[in-house]
């Protein structure tokens, strides 16, 4: 049996895939012609993130995640940075719990520590992305 990976939508419902999160992050970007490698290195050099980097797959719809852990790694979560409402910790298993806009709670494999470093860092990667646009726009 290969490896299913679990995708949450906005309604709190599930779907499952074989692909890795990494890879449907890959068709993403593809669909906007990129790769997940150059949304990376962009991310890199625009707000000098080193490790965990997020990726901004299109900055203007707002179609940015963030991962948990380093995304080499099988056991890798992805989340949708805009549909982050919260984080909380899990009182049991000291692990973090994404709570999504409309409430639902999606226990992790991160501590709520990582989480919020995460989604401070992809707030301030996606806030610098808005600054060039902005930028480009009044120099056009």
């Amino acid at each position: 049996m290969s490896a299913q990976s679990r995708v949450i939508l906005e309604d709190g419902s599930e779907i499952t895939t074989p692909l890795r999160p990494y890879q449907l992050l890959q068709l993403s970007c593809r669909q906007y012609s990129s790769s997940i490698e150059e949304r990376i290195f962009v991310a890199k050099r625009v707000a000098g993130i080193k490790g965990k980097v997020p990726v901004v797959i299109e900055p203007t719809s707002g179609l940015v995640f963030f991962p948990t852990m380093s995304p080499k790694r099988p056991e890798c979560e992805w989340y949708a940075w805009s549909h982050v409402r919260d984080i909380t910790s899990d009182p049991i298993e000291s692990k973090g719990l994404v709570v999504t806009q409309n409430g639902h709670r999606i226990a992790t494999n991160a501590t709520s520590y990582v989480l919020r470093n995460q989604l401070k860092a992809t707030g301030e990667l996606v806030a610098r992305f808005q600054q060039l646009n902005q930028s480009a726009t009044l120099n056009s």
